[in-house]
């Protein structure tokens, strides 16, 4: 009985690896994407030359997040947007990075991205929002005499 057993074992055993045997899967290292190439215009800037760059990365940044976020725009009419906007996201993201390093080589204040961006995506949502509704009028009290 435990020979059956064991043979029955085998078998199963050596047809897994069998059925398995041509399934073979092969692991690509991710890569990270290159560094942003900072051009020597950029280089060449003062402080505050790359402060107002930073600033205006970080705005972009801010509205394609908001944009994503929202959906289609009315009027925009690209049709290649959503596919376009994440990679353009990327982009902003990988300059603001490299941004804020070259803040810190030229020994600059250092702007954060995130913090960057959070705050203009604030600035962006708030200037969306339509303006809250005036005040209602108190109530009129009718006094009866009676």
């Amino acid at each position: 009985m435990k020979r059956r057993a064991a043979i029955r074992n085998f078998w199963l055993l050596s047809s897994m690896a069998c059925s398995l045997a041509g399934c073979v899967t092969y692991a690509y290292p991710i890569e990270p994407p290159p560094p942003y190439a900072v051009l020597p215009v950029d280089e060449s800037m003062s402080c505050n030359g790359i402060a107002a760059s930073f600033r205006y990365a970080a705005r972009r940044a801010a509205r394609l997040e908001y944009w994503l976020a929202v959906g289609p725009l009315a009027g925009y009419g690209y049709e290649r947007y959503p596919l376009d906007a994440p990679k353009q996201l990327i982009d902003e993201r990988r300059r603001l990075d490299a941004l804020a390093d070259l803040q810190r080589y030229k020994g600059c204040t250092v702007m954060e991205p995130g913090p960057a961006v959070v705050e203009e995506r604030l600035k962006l949502e708030g200037s969306v929002r339509p303006p809250p509704p005036p005040p209602l009028p108190p109530p009129v009290v009718l006094n009866s005499k009676g």
